[in-house]
């Protein structure tokens, strides 16, 4: 299907802008949570005022809820404070060990055992490791489900939508997934996959093979989509946009093992840490390989990526589903992102102005962001979509008046002092 080109009164083509949030587990929604605080006080288009949201694994969990219409100014507020009903909706636990299945696999050991056993001594060449992977038949798909992530948010979408289906969404919004069986990525809220619950497409993004159990839809299992892609940055590139913002929290780490922060080599600190490195060269690899090929066949679309630095030890010594450390991560989320902006500002305002998009001084945004001043789920919700209005009317009045000028109006965050901030050359 062509993408349609919309166009401004002043007959000028509107660019279309996506946001892509890949995947990280917890760990990782909450530094991107906390990277599009810092986006949002940098635009002059509000993050809840974009095209077309594409969300992987984690980061379906924070896509989903931009789409629903909740700030990240409000998001960082409920990730960075201790609630009982974060966003107002009380709270389940998001992951839960999956008891019942390892009850029902339980049964089949003595099969399994004794069919061992005697494979192991009648001479048909097994050993005692061939034996110790029959076992690996007993543990279940997933140790745990992801069904509270499904509860979690079908709450928060019926609160603020009342409704839970991609229509309902104030925008566009694909969740990426894998079939387990064959091994082709789906994007939930694209065609007939439209008809599938926002919050079931997200528990089945999240479902880490291995780590969680597989989610079954209309009768297909479905694991984590970032096994396929990192990112599926070509679903917003298919869908028209000229410019993909993608926010990817997990890269590598650059050990220096003469000098670093962490005195030697990774393998001397365990299995986890040689696993979790594995894992970011893989997915940070298949990264970079698409990015390369997404610049050469489509030159025309601008990417820009967020991601931590390679020497950020703080991102890489948290795990990536460390729930705890969600204030922390959230935090240095904002000031990464932010000092990226700083070091890059130049050459970011010649892109953003490109699209149509003014970009504040990063140099004037706080180090730390103020708070949302509204403590009422309500006020919360309507200032939200204020905010989404306001930045409508401020594109429009943008494309109609000359270039220059400041920040076009948009009202400075809450507790800001410093008024109107002026745009960067």
């Amino acid at each position: 299907m062509v993408p349609s080109i919309r166009r401004s009164r002043s007959g000028r083509r509107k660019a279309k802008v996506a946001l892509v949030c890949a995947g990280g587990g917890v760990t990782g929604a909450v530094y991107e949570i906390g990277c599009l605080r810092a986006l949002d006080e940098i635009l002059g288009r509000s993050v809840l005022d974009l095209d077309l949201y594409v969300g992987i694994s984690g980061g379906a969990f924070v896509a989903s809820i931009l789409a629903a219409g909740v700030s990240p100014r409000e998001m960082y507020d409920e990730a960075t404070k201790r609630t009982a009903a974060p966003l107002g909706v009380s709270a389940a636990p998001l992951y839960r060990l999956g008891t019942l299945e390892f009850l029902r696999r339980s049964s089949r050991a003595p099969a399994v055992l004794s069919r061992a056993l005697v494979t192991s001594l009648t001479g048909e060449g097994r050993n005692i490791t061939d034996l110790a992977w029959s076992l690996f038949e007993l543990l279940p798909p997933g140790l745990m489900d992801t069904s509270g992530i499904q509860e979690y948010l079908h709450r928060v979408f019926m609160s603020r939508l009342g409704g839970d289906s991609f229509r309902d969404l104030l925008r566009e919004l694909n969740v990426v997934a894998v079939d387990l069986d064959s091994g082709e990525a789906v994007a939930f809220g694209r065609d007939h996959w439209k008809d599938v619950p926002v919050s079931k497409a997200v528990e089945a993004s999240a479902a880490m093979p291995g780590l969680y159990r597989p989610v079954r839809i209309g009768g297909r299992d479905y694991i984590d989509g970032g096994v396929k892609k990192t990112a599926h940055i070509n679903l917003a590139i298919q869908s028209g946009a000229d410019l993909v913002i993608c926010i990817n929290p997990i890269v590598p780490y650059l050990n220096d093992t003469a000098g670093g922060p962490l005195h030697g080599h990774l393998s001397n600190r365990g299995v986890t840490w040689v696993l979790d490195q594995a894992m970011r060269i893989m997915l940070h690899g298949r990264m970079q390989y698409g990015l390369e090929r997404y610049r050469r066949e489509h030159p025309k679309v601008d990417i820009l990526l967020i991601e931590p630095g390679r020497d950020d030890v703080r991102m890489f010594g948290y795990n990536i589903m460390r729930y705890s450390a969600r204030r922390v991560v959230a935090e240095h989320g904002y000031r990464t992102a932010l000092a990226y902006f700083r070091k890059n500002a130049r050459r970011f305002g010649r892109l953003f102005a490109k699209h149509g998009i003014e970009m504040a001084d990063p140099l004037l945004i706080p180090d730390v962001p103020a708070r949302h001043p509204h403590q009422s789920d309500l006020a919360r919700s309507l200032d939200s979509s204020l905010e989404r209005l306001e930045s409508r009317l401020l594109n429009r009045s943008s494309r109609t008046r000359p270039t220059g000028g400041g920040r076009g109006g948009r009202r400075p965050s809450a507790g800001s002092s410093s008024g109107p901030l002026p745009r960067s050359g």
